[in-house]
């Protein structure tokens, strides 16, 4: 009787079966094997990964060819004009402040998924899917945060302040509104590209949807620069 209540005891994790607790899944969750739920979340981190350096990288370019631009323009113009495109330097340096300090932190963390799976070769199942889900929770609350109110709010906020510096301190009030609107626009753009792979997979994997992901709009925004035009190409892909 010792042996047989050891050997059913025993059945979940010799199964592959593993809590799924951690991430709130549903019950049925937990019968699905730990190698497919690994795979599942692996695979998504991957896909994820790929996409937020895209549009790091994209938006990294774009924001720096901005505020270049506009410094290198500045003592070729006239004085009031040039004041405002420094103005208008220092802005667009400041877009690049989310993309430099505070990355998407699934550009790490498939990596480090990836190293930790290698380490708990022939391990425990279940302690490596812990693991994996633990990445994969802290990823979609990232990209969450990523498209709060919080960064929709510090986007009107830094554009409002360039919006003030330009026309209350130098009276350009025509040349701050195009800078508001134009800033404003910009951010946004950023803010609804930034992808949301984590977030998307943590819902289906609640649910113990372990399928391929359904084909959805993805739209990116690249620079574009010829030898005579520079600019962004706002790119849907089906």
């Amino acid at each position: 009787m010792l042996g047989l209540a050891f050997a059913l005891g025993a059945r979940p994790a010799l199964g592959g079966e593993c809590s799924a607790t951690l991430v709130g899944g549903e019950p049925a969750l937990q019968h699905v094997q730990a190698q497919t739920r690994l795979r599942f979340i692996r695979e998504r981190l991957r896909s994820d990964a790929h996409h937020a350096r895209i549009w790091s990288y994209s938006w990294g370019a774009i924001y720096s060819s901005l505020a270049a631009g506009q410094f290198v323009a500045a003592p070729l113009v006239s004085h009031a004009s040039g004041l405002d495109l420094y103005v208008g330097g220092g802005a667009s340096l400041i877009g690049l402040v989310p993309l430099v300090f505070t990355p998407l932190k699934v550009m790490g963390d498939d990596q480090r998924l990836e190293a930790s799976e290698a380490e708990a070769l022939g391990t425990e199942p279940c302690g490596s899917l812990a693991r994996a889900e633990e990445l994969l929770v802290r990823d979609a609350a990232n990209e969450a945060e990523g498209r709060s109110l919080l960064f929709h709010g510090g986007n009107v906020v830094v554009n409002a302040g360039v919006f003030f510096v330009i026309g209350a301190g130098f009276g350009h009030w025509t040349s701050a509104t195009i800078s508001l609107l134009t800033g404003i626009a910009t951010g946004e753009i950023m803010i609804f590209t930034q992808p949301l792979g984590a977030l998307k997979a943590l819902q289906a994997y609640r649910r113990g949807d372990l399928g391929p992901p359904t084909a959805t709009v993805r739209i990116a925004v690249v620079p574009l620069v010829a030898r005579n035009a520079s600019g962004v190409v706002l790119v849907l892909t089906f």
